[in-house]
């Protein structure tokens, strides 16, 4: 049989991926819909009172729809066309500059942006929910512990040269023979023989020993530990009819073929793995899997012994599987292979159903064979990552298949729970009633914690889920807890939590990360999705919204990036519809003077060139490159990230003022010309001199304004562009003023510019107009910075506080974060004038700082100075 189109495997395992949109994107086209419908109203005023002022009952039945036209053209350039353009290259830059960050290289793959739309959703996070294996840890599986014939062998991970003391006595007992040494030689066979390996021969140049890879780590961990204890599995043969033959090697070297005429594959659903094996007339179901779906499949269930070592090894933070096998009667496998071959020809609906009947008939009555304890290391920063990223005001759910026991180890073993942390468990609820009773008792245990920690797994969400009052419990839990470790998950329960907390508060920015297939429902349904390449193929990286290499990078990627992109990304939006609320004031204000008339207060073609070469491109780069603190200062601060969570630089107050702004600069930038040197006869030389100053003053105004919101205001990406776009505005009003084609376009304009410029009346207007507009602005900002300094402006002080006491000791000008100074001694101001620093990325402040300096120290204030050597310099070790 073969499937096609929405029957494939793909398509059917496929979910529905929406369009992402990033909530300040929601805003702005709120805001711009709100704009429009003031622009509509105030056309309709000026409508109203044009006919009512000016032509009375006489006019023509036709002219106030052409007066309300009329208003609309004249008005039109206060909605900002060219504002998507410039929001979308603002992100475009802010991508590239994930993908050029170098201390989120590892192995030569940098982090990469695969889209720009969410950029500043990442200065915004409040749930971050991550995947377990491949993602905190490494997913490089070490065979540990074993449980055989009653007894736990020993730890089989090597310590130093000699031979492991669980190894050694699993050749112990090889040698010996005897039931206890069959139990052993048949465990490891069922190992050899049930799994999905791929075998190399020779691989190693010094070395025949075979080489095995897989799409599973954990299978390709079984398999070495059985080759190392003696039981090799030496080839895998294709049969003429699609059956395959692998060929093991007892531990005393005698060959065994095995005919496999059905694998039943592992899925999250399953949990579980079986392969069928014929041999010398006989057939055998050999199945490995989870403990919680193993145990009904077991005769009798499982010893008491291997009951303790579950929970043994599941404490110490191993991943437990259970083997099992039963030998088939021949005649009833044959009847067994008929029926399981007649489901797979099925092609209605219910195929899945009929496949699932038929395999639960063999996965039955199985016999205990032994445990298997996998160790997956944590990746390397993970712990400090976690902290870090708590200690920001992000909440940490991980999402994980493992047994409560080993996710909890885990959680204190990365951080994600401490010695203080309130813990309280949801398990093993198999009813609505039960979910509620726990998930309230949950509740009380945690008011008042202030460092809480929620454990609930599988089961209880699979009851809670389906529940209105259980959902609301369990959003209410996780907001009162700072972490939370879900365990025995499907990967739809994965994300039906995300989806969870997306409809309980649409305020609550979600983070889904992870490595593999599994994980895709998850990263798909999260604002923002995050893919860390692992050993699991690249499904997680083609849907993520930015791809990582290590956990870590996490930290750099919120902290550093997502949180300048909020800020960024909020100036942004606020200061483009400002300068155009600027230029909309002027013009309201004149046509009250105009009575109505529906006149332009502007030449129209200064008007037209506003947006698209006065303002807007050099937006691009002050916003796109202005820098507050260097990244090390930002990620040993992880404070400075709270603002974004807490929404406290975008939002409808904020707005507000920056609106009430608009309306004084506007309406000071048009009267203060006109009451000195102005004139209400409209077309006459002197109006047209008295506008041109009133734009002018506009053009002064919205520039000067966005030097006061940079964070470097003196620094050069702040003001080469905004004097670049100065000069432009010169060089286009002498364009207009001075050249054939700007009289063909603008008559008006005819030496307008000399006479501005030779007056010194009209001159002086142009220097007292942005004065009187900004003064507030400069108070408010002198106020705030030096009465009520945020907390970013704090870190700043204390950063260039440390810089400038070591350019001091050294008898150096006190030039900053510009200052070359020794990496050394900025170190140790840093130590002494900054908090204590969680860590970087895994390693701590004064590390990387001594690093980036080196010996002769380095610019310790420029972040790419800063990086690229640090990075170049771990490569180099790795590589080591």
């Amino acid at each position: 049989v073969v499937y096609v189109g929405a029957d494939t495997k793909t398509r059917l395992n496929a979910i529905k991926a929406d369009l992402k949109f990033s909530n300040m994107q929601i805003a702005l086209n709120k805001c711009i819909n709100y704009l429009l419908v003031f622009i509509f109203a105030v056309c309709l005023y000026a409508t109203i009172m044009s006919a009512a002022k000016v032509f009375g009952n006489q006019d023509p039945p036709f002219m106030p729809l052409w007066m309300f036209f009329r208003f609309c053209i004249a008005y039109y350039h206060a909605v900002p066309m060219s504002l998507y353009v410039v929001y979308e290259m603002l992100k475009l830059i802010l991508g590239w500059q994930i993908s050029k960050d170098e201390q989120m290289v590892y192995d030569d793959e940098p982090a990469v942006a695969r889209t720009a739309d969410l950029m500043e959703e990442m200065g915004q996070v409040d749930f971050i929910f991550s995947d377990k294996t491949g993602t905190l840890t490494a997913n490089e599986m070490v065979f540990a512990r074993c449980h055989i014939g009653g007894k736990d062998l020993g730890d089989f991970r090597r310590t130093g040269s000699g031979v492991p003391e669980g190894l050694a006595a699993a050749q112990s007992l090889l040698a010996k023979g005897g039931s206890a040494g069959e139990a052993v030689a048949w465990y490891y066979m069922c190992l050899a023989a049930c799994h999905e390996v791929v075998l190399e021969i020779g691989a190693a140049a010094s070395s025949d020993k075979p080489k095995y890879t897989g799409m599973s780590p954990d299978e390709v961990a079984l398999v070495t530990a059985a080759q190392q204890a003696g039981v090799t599995f030496e080839r895998r043969n294709r049969l003429s009819g699609g059956i395959n033959e692998i060929e093991i090697r007892d531990h005393t070297g005698k060959e065994h073929k095995f005919e496999v005429p059905v694998l039943l594959q592992f899925n999250s659903d399953r949990k579980r793995m079986s392969t069928i094996v014929r041999s010398g007339g006989k057939a055998w179901c050999m199945t490995k899997g989870a403990d919680s779906v193993m145990e009904p499949l077991i005769a009798g269930g499982f010893p008491e012994a291997a009951e303790k070592d579950i929970l043994k090894f599941s404490k110490i933070g191993l991943r437990v599987l259970v083997v099992a096998a039963r030998e088939l009667e021949e005649g009833w496998f044959q009847g067994w292979l008929a029926r399981y071959q007649q489901a797979r020809g099925i092609l209605d609906d219910t195929k899945e159903d009929k496949i699932k009947e038929v395999v639960a008939e063999m996965e039955t009555d199985l016999r205990f064979v032994g445990l298997t304890a996998v160790e997956d290391r944590l990746q390397d920063g993970v712990p400090e990552a976690i902290e870090t990223v708590k200690q920001a005001g992000s909440r940490v759910w991980v999402l994980t298949g493992d047994k409560t026991e080993t996710a909890v180890d885990i959680g204190y073993s990365c951080n994600l729970f401490t010695n203080t942390t309130k813990l309280v468990y949801c398990t093993g609820c198999e009813s609505e009633e039960e979910a509620v009773e726990s998930l309230k008792r949950a509740e009380t245990e945690l008011q008042g914690a202030q460092d809480g920690g929620l454990v609930i797994d599988g089961r209880t969400l699979l009851v809670a889920l389906q529940h209105q009052e259980c959902r609301g419990l369990i959003f209410t839990l996780g907001i009162a807890s700072r972490a939370c470790v879900c365990t025995r998950l499907s990967p739809m329960q994965k994300l039906q939590l995300v989806q969870l907390v997306r409809e309980a508060d649409s305020r609550r920015i979600t983070l889904a990360i992870g490595d593999g297939a599994n994980d895709v429902p998850m990263i798909l349904g999260g604002h923002v999705g995050i893919g860390v390449r692992g050993k699991e193929g690249a499904a997680a990286v083609q849907v993520c919204d930015v791809a990582i290499s290590q956990f870590r990078f996490l930290v750099p990627l919120l902290l550093c990036h997502g949180r300048r992109s909020y800020r960024r990304v909020a100036v942004f939006f606020c200061y483009y519809l400002y300068k155009n609320f600027v230029l909309l004031m002027a013009d309201l204000v004149w046509m009250h003077w105009d009575n109505f008339r529906g006149n332009i207060a502007f030449p129209e073609y200064l008007s037209i060139a506003f947006n698209a070469f006065f303002t807007s491109w050099h937006v691009l780069f002050v916003l796109g490159f202005d820098s507050d603190v260097p990244d090390s200062v930002s990620c040993s601060h992880p404070e400075l990230y709270k603002v974004g969570p807490a929404r406290q630089l975008f939002g409808p107050l904020i707005f507000a003022k920056w609106v009430a702004y608009a309306v004084l600069h506007g309406t000071v930038a048009w009267l203060v010309p006109f009451a000195l040197v102005g004139t209400k006869d409209y077309g006459t030389k002197q109006f047209w001199i008295s506008s041109t100053a009133a734009f002018t003053n506009v053009i002064h105004i919205v520039c000067l304004k966005m030097i006061i919101v940079a964070e470097n205001p003196f620094g050069r990406v702040t003001l080469l562009p905004s004097f670049g776009a100065w000069f432009m505005f010169v060089a286009y009003l002498w364009g207009l003023g001075y050249t054939a084609l700007g009289w063909s376009v603008q008559p008006d304009m005819k030496y307008v510019p000399e006479n501005i410029l030779t007056k010194g009346d009209v001159f002086g207007t142009l220097l007292l107009g942005p004065v009187i507009a900004l003064c507030i602005d400069m108070a408010e900002r002198l106020n705030q910075r030096y009465l009520y300094p945020t907390d970013l402006q704090k870190a700043e002080f204390e950063y260039k506080q440390g810089l400038n006491g070591v350019a001091q000791q050294q008898g150096r000008p006190l030039d900053g974060p510009s200052s070359v100074l020794d990496a050394k001694q900025v170190n140790l101001s840093l130590k002494e004038n900054v908090d204590p620093p969680v860590s970087i990325i895994g390693k701590p402040l004064e590390d990387r700082i001594d690093r980036l300096g080196g010996e002769d120290g380095g610019d310790v204030g420029n972040k790419t100075s800063q990086q690229v050597p640090e990075v170049k310099k771990k490569k180099h070790i790795d590589k080591e």
